[in-house]
């Protein structure tokens, strides 16, 4: 037979990684071309003889599996070539005719790049409008690619060893924690799931541990983030502070309105118009949850809304100075992001002139609500309510959570005295 597929370990390019690409080499009439698999394994690795992965290669999951697969696509790809003799076509057909028929490079390329599926997620997040989600990828996918080295990323690449070379890279770096690395390889790992359900990916090659079982797998790490909270007198300090530029300024009125509003996060503030306010009470729908907050304004309250001009506001003007495109949702997400920016710039600033040790940024002041709010005898349940938290069994975690060793001494003191 002049035309036929043989399973072969192409020696002649070898990656990264010290491992070469599976290929079906098919050869027409003595001129040869490959197919990808998709596939890599190191060279000690591979029996030519039966044309199958040998037991041991780490960077295969599933070995049985991935063997599995090779045997049937080149039964496949076999019983096509015998499709086109048996019509009388194949002898007159060029080898990138055949290649074509066979399911070739560039339409297996398509179907094979992750980096290209990731993409198309984006996209398809964007096209929902979930501008948030889209933003996270495409951070995810920025340092899938930049600590990769790589701008196309095939699914047979995405290996354990290949995960723990980039958590190698990212963590090298002194200012880099495993909490920023955690939140790209969850979305790694939600994109990778999404293309085993499309077919683009087969499960034997998923490359993330789900039990303790899969010991070989990559394990996403992350680290306990120690809960910010300050103490009342901190908060005197930011409200008494007044060395500063009158952007400083803005931005320390955004800290501490969402401490007087039960924790208020940035983007709830982003929508707040004119008109959520009536008769001194402010009422909004946190964007998060859907619940709707009605919340008494007080006097320091009322201060921080005079100084961004509320007296001259439109019912339907924002209060804060965020948004600048409104109407359109994605510019509004990446502004409010950028705001969000800024205010934790602005509060690392001040925090420093204060002299405070802890890092200062918008989430502290929710965590400072809920534990001035503990620590002044105020139910738990009423604390719940405030934070959004659906069960009382959540809130007992959040603020058992920040719950310090000082506290704790403080306590032991109390009882012992």
């Amino acid at each position: 037979m002049n035309t036929y597929i043989q399973i072969i370990l192409d020696k002649r390019r070898k990656k990264a990684d010290d491992t070469f690409p599976i290929t079906f080499r098919l050869t027409h009439f003595r001129n040869v071309t490959s197919i990808q698999t998709g596939y890599s394994v190191e060279e000690k690795y591979w029996s030519q003889k039966n044309g199958k992965v040998k037991r041991g290669c780490k960077n295969i999951p599933d070995i049985v599996g991935l063997n599995m697969f090779l045997k049937r696509r080149e039964t496949e790809l076999l019983k096509k070539i015998m499709e086109l003799e048996s019509k009388g076509i194949l002898k007159n057909m060029l080898i990138s005719e055949v290649k074509k028929e066979l399911g070739g490079l560039a339409h297996k390329k398509q179907n094979n790049s992750f980096v290209g599926f990731f993409q198309s997620v984006i996209a398809e997040l964007k096209k929902e409008k979930r501008y948030g989600t889209a933003s996270a990828y495409r951070d995810a996918l920025g340092f899938l690619v930049n600590y990769s080295g790589k701008n196309d990323i095939s699914y047979s690449d995405i290996t354990a060893n290949f995960l723990k070379v980039l958590e190698k890279r990212y963590m090298a770096k002194p200012n880099n924690h495993y909490n920023g690395m955690a939140a790209y390889m969850r979305a790694i790992r939600a994109v990778f799931n999404r293309a085993i359900v499309k077919g683009y990916a087969q499960e034997y090659q998923y490359p993330f541990r789900r039990t303790a079982i899969d010991k070989l797998k990559y394990h996403i790490r992350s680290e306990k983030t120690k809960k910010r909270a300050v103490s009342k007198e901190v908060i005197r300090q930011i409200e008494a502070y007044e060395n500063e530029s009158d952007c400083l300024k803005k931005y320390r009125f955004y800290f501490l309105f969402s401490f007087y509003t039960m924790g208020m996060n940035m983007v709830d503030m982003a929508y707040l118009k004119k008109g959520n306010i009536f008769n001194n009470v402010l009422t909004y729908k946190r964007a998060k949850t859907g619940k709707t907050y009605e919340i008494h304004l007080s006097k320091k309250t009322w201060d921080i809304l005079q100084y961004f001009d509320y007296a001259l506001k439109k019912k339907n003007d924002f209060i804060f100075p965020m948004i600048k495109t409104p109407g359109d949702e994605e510019k509004e997400k990446k502004q409010i992001r950028n705001a969000i920016k800024h205010t934790n710039d602005a509060l690392s600033i001040i925090a420093s002139k204060l002299g405070l040790e802890i890092k200062l940024t918008t989430y502290v002041s929710r965590h400072t609500w809920a534990t001035i709010a503990d620590k002044s005898g105020i139910d738990r349940r009423i604390i719940s309510k405030g934070l959004g938290h659906s069960n009382l069994h959540t809130t007992e975690v959040y603020i058992n959570d920040i719950v310090s060793n000082e506290d704790l001494a403080d306590a032991n003191d109390l009882i012992i005295e």
